[in-house]
C-alpha cells in the first residue's frame, strides 16, 4: 500500500462518524494503525506533542475538523505524505511504508 491511500482515507474520515470518533479516542499507536488498517489504510503511526500536530508547516495539503472535535491535516513532509490528527488525549502521526 502506498500514499495514494491517503486522500481514500481523509475523505472517508471526513464522512464515516464511526472513525471519526475511534481515532478521537484514540490513545495510542497501535489503535490508531488498527482504525486506519480497518478503513483501508496501511500505514504507521507514532504519538506526537500538540505542539506539532497543530503548528505551522509550509507543505500544507489539506486540513479539517470533523463533527465531533477530531482535528486532521495532511501535509508534505520528509519522504512523501503523512497525516496528522489530533484527537481527544493524545496526537499522532501517519504515515504509510512506502513513503
Amino acid at each position: 500500500m502506498s500514499e495514494q491511500q491517503i486522500p481514500a482515507f481523509l475523505e472517508r474520515l471526513k464522512t464515516d462518524k464511526n472513525l471519526a470518533g475511534s481515532l478521537f479516542q484514540a490513545k495510542t499507536p497501535a489503535e490508531v494503525i488498527m482504525l486506519a488498517g480497518n478503513a483501508g489504510l496501511d500505514c504507521t503511526a507514532a504519538e506526537i506533542s500538540q505542539w506539532q500536530a497543530t503548528r505551522a508547516v509550509a507543505k500544507l495539503v489539506e486540513d479539517g475538523i470533523c463533527a465531533n472535535g477530531l482535528r486532521w491535516r495532511s501535509l508534505h513532509g520528509p519522504g512523501g505524505l503523512h497525516v496528522q490528527i489530533v484527537g481527544a488525549s493524545a496526537s499522532f502521526g501517519l504515515w504509510c511504508p512506502s513513503c
